[in-house]
């Protein structure tokens, strides 16, 4: 050996024990060849429920980075741990819907759904959000649905923006599904 080259991995071995090399980041495993499994969000959803975006972070639907949408942001964790965070309501909603088109997983899978209470911007369960479609109020897809914290939002939320449909996800059929998200012709 060289002494050039027992220079290098000195260097290299002691810059191992101190801990100046990366290790190796924590990531999704790597999807099948071929794979169109959307990829996971860098930083988990905060146990109090709040969004921790970062730029690199993409919306599995549209491709948007919610991280340049904050105040419309929502998000959904797996029951593996995965989070994905997404550019809006809309896109949440569908991912919700058909999950197996959009995430690769069954419904029964999404352990958690976080969306933004329309009037505080805290973070809200999007079970127990009282939703409101039809109104005048438009996110980065267009049209929104929007997420209220309680039955006593609905009234004022209209009043102020209109809407058509009231709504929890717990009441989702196909004809409610139809009304809010109709086939494009």
């Amino acid at each position: 050996m060289s002494s050039h080259t027992r220079f290098l991995a000195i260097v290299l071995f002691g810059a191992l024990i101190l801990g100046t090399l990366p290790g190796p980041a924590a990531a999704d495993p790597p999807a099948p060849t071929g794979s169109t499994r959307p990829v996971a969000a860098l930083l988990p959803l905060a146990a109090d429920g709040q969004m921790q975006l970062s730029d690199s972070d993409r919306c599995p639907l549209c491709g948007m980075f919610p991280a340049k949408r904050p105040k419309t942001a929502a998000a959904m964790v797996l029951a593996d741990g995965r989070t994905f965070y997404f550019c809006a309501n809309g896109c949440l909603l569908r991912a919700w819907h058909d999950a197996v088109t959009h995430l690769n997983v069954p419904r029964e899978r999404i352990e958690r759904m976080v969306v933004k209470d329309f009037f505080s911007g805290g973070p809200l369960d999007a079970q127990q959000a009282w939703w409101v479609a039809g109104s005048d109020v438009v996110g980065p897809m267009g049209p929104a649905p929007v997420a209220l914290a309680g039955e006593a939002d609905v009234t004022p939320f209209k009043a102020r923006h209109g809407g058509t449909i009231v709504f929890q996800l717990a009441q989702m059929d196909d004809a409610l599904w139809q009304k809010l998200f109709p086939p494009k012709k």
